[in-house]
């Protein structure tokens, strides 16, 4: 176990019922607010997506010491790129394997897509600060490690929420990803592994299946629309 979260774990020993109340009340706080950004009209669910961001940094600034306890130094990324070159392996075995089936297709549709690729690389950051830097935290302070583990799979799981399949996947996913971090405590190799899983995913993988990632309202507004395929004799 990292120092951060042994921290934690000798912070939940000496924690009153009181202090565990109003950490499970932030937590859930937090929670809503996403839950709200992510069901609400467009205007609305930005104000309280920012709202939600800007009560997670305020509440992670409180409680963290400085950014390597948070995992924000860049110097790891090397010491960790056999963990991206794996993910990578697996990435192009995901595509060769979607290019051969015939279930290969634009990202989303888009014709230049790398654009929209810059911009949910960053996504991925954000929700792996707010899993890991502030969910994990409350949760270890709450529970034992495997169950903070096994919680952290249940809230990524509930953001992507009403779709079924990514639902399913991404508790897995968030047990990985949370596994990963509190084993190699480094925000930006599992950020950048959620990137490149989840743009492999979203290309790969039969529409029908994951219906081009969508969630919250969006999943609910229509019926998803295969992106036009790569044709295989170009």
């Amino acid at each position: 176990m990292n120092g951060a979260l042994r921290s934690a774990a000798r912070g939940a020993a000496g924690m009153t019922s009181g202090d565990r109340r109003g950490t499970l009340l932030r937590l859930l706080f937090a929670i809503a607010l996403l839950e709200v950004a992510l069901w609400a009209p467009l205007p609305v669910g930005v104000l309280f997506g920012v709202g939600a961001l800007w009560y997670i940094i305020r509440q992670v600034h409180k409680a963290a010491s400085n950014a390597r306890s948070l995992g924000l130094e860049l110097s790891g990324l090397m010491r960790e790129s056999w963990l991206l070159g794996a993910t990578m392996g697996l990435a192009l075995t995901m595509l060769a394997v979607a290019y051969f089936t015939g279930s290969l297709h634009r990202l989303w549709g888009l014709r230049h897509p790398w654009f929209a690729v810059a911009i949910y690389t960053g996504w991925c950051f954000v929700q792996e600060f707010m899993l890991q830097c502030f969910c994990l935290r409350m949760l270890r302070s709450l529970v034992s490690r495997a169950s903070s583990m096994l919680l952290s799979g249940v809230v990524f799981a509930v953001a992507h929420l009403p779709n079924p399949s990514l639902t399913f996947v991404t508790f897995f996913a968030g047990v990985a990803f949370t596994a990963i971090y509190a084993s190699r405590k480094n925000l930006y190799v599992v950020a950048l592994i959620h990137a490149v899983l989840g743009l492999t995913l979203a290309v790969s993988a039969p529409d029908a299946w994951f219906h081009q990632l969508r969630v919250g309202r969006h999943f609910l507004q229509g019926s998803s629309t295969v992106a036009a395929s790569v044709d295989p004799t170009r």
